[in-house]
């Protein structure tokens, strides 16, 4: 499976602002209409930049929204595994709820999954994101078995569903603000089923 590619960041300022305008744009109209309406010519008018900019940005309207997606994926935080497996697997997760406590993702998330729906080649570099991310978690999850938390041959997409799914949930029905208390919840019967040894 690919890396998903990363553009460079803009040097001149009024680059970075046209870019950040039309993206700008490009989300609002994703998340008040949907993905059939992120246009080209949508995101121009809405933005007030050219279309020809537009198109010095993104060789196409597919690259623009594997863009906005990319553009509003939480960040996963470097492991810090000489915390210990419990210490630096809370650390994760509590690095996640914060990000996905900002009201902003209820806004934003539905669109997101809509957006993954229906466009394969934006599903595909997602998919390619996601399995950066769960490389990194993984490393985590290693860490468990080697202390003996996690037994070998463990599900990490199992493991990661179970502990992230209820953060997301608060941010599609609008309660982001219990995202940190929800993610504790979820943290302390994880490890209630993974107790240490001895």
């Amino acid at each position: 499976m690919g890396t998903l590619p990363t553009p460079a960041p803009p040097c001149d300022p009024r680059v970075a602002r046209s870019r950040a305008k039309l993206l700008a744009a490009a989300t609002e109209i994703l998340i008040e209409t949907g993905p059939s309406s992120v246009t080209v010519d949508a995101v121009a008018e809405r933005s007030g930049v050219a279309k020809s900019t537009l198109y010095r940005h993104w060789e196409s309207r597919s690259a623009l929204l594997v863009d906005v997606l990319r553009t509003h994926r939480p960040e996963v935080s470097e492991p810090r595994l000489d915390l210990g497996f419990e210490a630096a697997l809370r650390q994760q997760i509590d690095h996640l709820a914060t990000q996905l406590s900002d009201p902003e993702w209820g806004r934003i998330l539905p669109a997101l999954f809509a957006l993954t729906q229906q466009f394969p080649e934006v599903a595909d570099l997602e998919e390619c994101d996601r399995e950066e991310k769960m490389a990194s978690v993984r490393t985590i999850l290693d860490l468990g078995v080697a202390e003996g938390r996690i037994a070998p041959g463990y599900d990490p997409t199992l493991m990661m569903t179970t502990l992230v799914g209820p953060i997301m949930m608060c941010a599609l029905i609008r309660q982001s603000d219990r995202a940190h208390e929800v993610a504790h919840a979820a943290l302390d019967a994880f490890f209630a089923l993974h107790p240490p040894r001895g």
